[in-house]
């Protein structure tokens, strides 16, 4: 996995907080947003994302991983890089929706919009970005 391995490298903040057997955890960190990332080659690929907003407080989470399921490894590497290439690029935008904390980032040729409800965290797809005052992630 050289792309995915490549990717967490770029990031300053990137750190192996664990390393047991093949498994590593990755941490990174902006201002207001972590991330960790584990790479467990062969078993296992994941992203647990949690940005913050500065002014209320309130997060939201995105998370994707293989689930176990190793034929979509692939797919969730190539999704996870340009989740963190967007990251760094500073394309991951947060904002409001009244009083609920929003991302918005591109992927996969469609925009991702996270919306973190009273219980729930719920992303939707658009094909194209969805209006609002956004400004990236720090």
């Amino acid at each position: 996995m050289p792309g995915l391995l490549d990717t967490l490298r770029e990031f300053p903040s990137a750190a192996v907080t664990d390393e047991i057997g093949a498994l590593s955890r990755w941490r990174l960190s902006g201002r207001d947003w972590q991330a960790t990332v584990l790479v467990e080659p062969g078993r296992w690929l994941g992203l647990a994302f949690e940005a913050r907003d500065p002014a209320t407080g309130r997060r939201a989470t995105y998370d994707l991983d293989t689930d176990g399921q190793l034929g979509y490894a692939a797919e969730v590497e190539r999704d996870i890089v340009e989740f963190l290439g967007n990251l760094r690029r500073g394309r991951v935008l947060r904002g409001r929706d009244g009083r609920k904390f929003v991302l918005v980032f591109p992927l996969d040729g469609a925009y991702v919009r996270v919306v973190r409800g009273r219980f729930l965290t719920r992303a939707s797809t658009h094909a194209t970005r969805p209006g609002g005052d956004f400004v990236p992630l720090g």
